[in-house]
């Protein structure tokens, strides 16, 4: 989560969208005002996004080395279930902390929204598993050729299926083995929105406003 300081009241505004606005109204005095000097707030953390976000490469590099750890401790069948928790325990909050350093924010996707990636001949497809109004990330479900990272992808997809499709051309910028449960695993993709229609993008971030999980201000873009 998002939290700051109102400029007006000293009241604390908490929205998970200030990464995306230059104003929000505050709930306690009601006024429209200036987004600055923005934490990220944790059960355990309390920092101050820009001083973060100019230290954030590192705990990426962090991340990265969890993710490694937990795939051998994954398949190594003498490795504890407990140790496996606890390990899935931290990178959560690792990862919340560097979700809170994103210029956009993204939204964990719990419903099915399936993906068609066409790469010239290539076909995959995928589901969406959290997405923003910059990129996405995508588990793969079927493919002719793996995706590799900067590969270029021409994406479609609707939010239902009484929805209009929707298009992006994206590059695929990281990929990883995703750790369901202690016996399986999928892979995931992130994908970066390199060219986007204004209409798409507006669409994506009214199904997000729609269906963000966590209360939250009314926000406008």
């Amino acid at each position: 989560m998002l939290q700051m300081n109102c400029t007006n009241c000293n009241g604390i505004i908490k929205s998970p969208f200030l990464a995306d606005l230059s104003t929000i109204e505050c709930d306690q005095c009601k006024e429209s005002v200036p987004v600055k000097d923005v934490f990220i707030t944790t059960k355990h953390f309390n920092i101050h996004r820009e001083d973060f976000h100019k230290r954030s490469f590192r705990f990426h590099k962090l991340l990265r080395e969890f993710e490694k750890e937990l795939l051998l401790m994954a398949n190594n069948k003498e490795a504890s279930p407990k140790s496996i928790d606890s390990l899935k325990q931290v990178y959560s909050s690792l990862q919340e902390l560097l979700a809170g350093t994103r210029d956009s924010y993204r939204m964990e996707v719990y419903c099915n929204i399936f993906v068609e990636m066409n790469e010239g001949s290539n076909k995959s497809r995928g589901k969406i598993v959290n997405l923003s109004t910059e990129g996405a990330s995508i588990e793969l479900l079927a493919f002719d050729k793996f995706p590799k990272k900067r590969t270029e992808l021409d994406i479609v997809f609707s939010f239902n299926e009484s929805s209009e499709l929707l298009y992006s051309q994206s590059k695929v910028v990281w990929t990883k083995e995703h750790i369901k449960s202690h016996e399986s695993q999928s892979t995931i993709i992130g994908v970066t929105f390199i060219d986007i229609d204004e209409h798409t993008k507006n669409c994506i971030w009214s199904y997000i406003i729609d269906n963000v999980p966590i209360p939250s201000h009314p926000v406008s873009k």
